[in-house]
């Protein structure tokens, strides 16, 4: 049987805002003037009604801006006054490219750019195709600008497990739906794992720019790939900056498998991310049973944000193995056992 804990994590009152409110104060500059003074009264209102965290700037060519809120447990759309002119938005996004859109060519054709301090402005548009592949991007319609959350102080008892695990070799998968705080909770533990309080050895993938921005990021024992292919990033960080664990967010490649295999043959262990609402879900998928197989993972972690925080669900590979076993005659193939040979085979 699984063991559940149950946890208020809440927000730290020494990182409360810190990250959140810079990265906001750098966004609304990009912004017309009356369009981020009517951001700053509508948050100045909400906040005034009860907790609220800014977590997303929709922008839309002739149409209304909206801000996406969190607040604990739920999220709403909250729809301004302000029309943006498509001109507007074409400016815009000329100054999130510092004036050079050549220099962002290939995260333009990768749908999202990054403004740095773990902003991600996502992108729509018309797509200019060669032979079915994507070569430009013009005519943007729509940025989603997606602001970082501030750090969350994890449970102390699963921050100690989390710790032994990896100083004893095994790998942790944390796992949920979209936006229920993976990468929330990865840089929380990225902050508890190489600061003051365990000083390790933390090589950082950051392919997204989402990962590496942390408070006093001075005082973090942090290795940051920032940019690079998670496969290629692994490997790099195995085999030159010696880790004593590496994170990574949204796994799930078989690229991502084949590095993940040889970090752990290496001795480098893993603590990553991946989309899947259940165990069950998760396992379906066939590069994750892959690594579950080869026993990358020591723990499982089931996350979902609550109204007192996060609730977690943990696995240990004996538990999740069991669990298993117990599908072994299910009518499901995908939960029945495969071979690992498949990742040579590049097998999805």
């Amino acid at each position: 049987m699984a063991t559940v804990i149950m946890s208020s994590a809440k927000r730290s009152p020494s990182l409360e805002g810190e990250l959140t409110e810079s990265a906001t104060q750098r966004v609304l500059l990009l912004l017309p003037k009356a369009l981020a003074e009517e951001i700053c009264h509508a948050l100045d209102h909400e906040r005034r009604k009860g907790h609220c965290v800014l977590e997303e700037i929709r922008l839309r060519a002739d149409r209304r801006v909206y801000l996406t809120l969190g607040a604990t447990g739920k999220k709403r759309n909250l729809p301004l006054s302000f029309l943006l002119p498509k001109d507007e938005l074409t400016l815009i996004f000329e100054k999130m490219c510092g004036g050079s859109l050549y220099a962002y060519g290939e995260s333009i054709l990768r749908g999202a750019i990054s403004l740095g301090g773990g902003v991600r402005v996502g992108l729509c548009g018309r797509a200019s195709l060669d032979g079915g592949r994507i070569r430009g991007i013009y005519d943007i319609s729509s940025l989603n600008i997606r602001l970082p959350c501030d750090l969350i102080r994890v449970e102390r008892g699963l921050c100690a497990r989390i710790e032994k695990c990896v100083q004893g070799g095994g790998g942790v998968l944390i796992y949920s739906p979209p936006a229920e705080g993976k990468t929330t909770l990865l840089r929380s533990l990225c902050a508890h794992l190489s600061g003051r309080e365990s000083h390790m050895r933390v090589a950082v993938v950051d392919s997204r720019d989402e990962l590496g921005n942390l408070p006093h990021s001075s005082e973090h024992s942090i290795d940051l790939l920032s940019g690079y292919p998670k496969a290629e990033a692994i490997l790099i960080a195995t085999s030159f900056m010696n880790p004593e664990v590496i994170l990574c967010d949204e796994i799930g490649t078989s690229d991502e498998a084949r590095a993940i295999l040889e970090a752990q043959n290496c001795g480098v262990p893993l603590i990553a991310t991946a989309h899947g609402d259940s165990f069950e879900s998760l396992v379906r998928r066939p590069q994750i049973r892959i690594l579950h197989d080869s026993c990358v993972f020591a723990l499982y972690i089931g996350i979902r944000i609550s109204e007192s925080g996060f609730d977690y669900n943990i696995r240990s590979w004996e538990e999740a193995e069991s669990e298993l076993e117990n599908t072994w005659n299910s009518a499901d193939p995908a939960l029945r056992g495969r071979d690992s040979s498949d990742v040579a085979r590049g097998g999805r």
